[in-house]
């Protein structure tokens, strides 16, 4: 085997846990769900650049408390409706816009708390290095429907992560069940405009 070969094949391998602990970065165990170890970086302000970028995705998400696909499908909706201007319907308008600034006013939403903490948390078939998107919704999928989870993430290295979440002294997760309600109706808001352009 040529020397190009054994470089390339020595890169296409998963980093494995034992390198990292020698260099700059020391990874330490921090729960195990349904079997599978999550690890993470023991400083969060240390996690490499290909997990990191992605945490400035997810922050502004959290920080908005909507990602970008629902700004895309709010502006589409709005534009339906200014489409024609014989038809606009300024009731419809309003309630898009309510609801767009109810947002601003939110708690997070538990996926935007979900998406972060699947940056700092990884397993061991993850590369610490990258985040590979379809693998980790999967992953977020198994977090949603393990409990006990999302309360754990909010007790965690989150806090130190995003210091401004501050939760109300009243049951957690009875006022994320109300935030996820009122997401979905924001959403078929959304999605009841845009189905009747179809």
């Amino acid at each position: 085997m040529n020397i190009l070969k054994k470089i390339k094949k020595y890169f296409e391998r998963k980093p494995k846990f034992r390198f990292l602990n020698n260099g700059k970065y020391k990874i330490i165990e921090a729960f195990r769900v349904n079997g599978v170890t999550y690890f993470m970086f023991d400083s969060i302000f240390e996690i490499p650049s290909g997990r990191s970028f992605t945490a400035l995705t997810y922050y502004d998400e959290l920080q908005m408390r909507c990602s970008r696909e629902y700004l895309i499908k709010h502006c589409k909706a709005v534009d339906t409706i200014l489409s024609d201007p014989k038809k606009i319907d300024i009731g419809t308008v309003s309630l898009l816009n309510r609801n767009l600034k109810d947002r601003i006013e939110m708690l997070p939403i538990p996926e935007h708390i979900y998406k972060l903490a699947s940056i700092l948390f990884f397993d061991e078939q993850e590369s610490p290095y990258s985040y590979d998107y379809d693998y980790n919704k999967n992953k977020i999928e198994v977090w949603r429907k393990t409990e006990g989870v999302l309360d754990f993430f909010l007790r965690t290295e989150l806090k130190n992560l995003v210091p401004y979440l501050r939760f109300p002294s009243i049951d957690m997760a009875s006022y994320l069940e109300v935030t996820q309600a009122v997401d979905t109706m924001h959403q078929r808001d959304i999605s009841q405009v845009l189905s009747k352009s179809e």
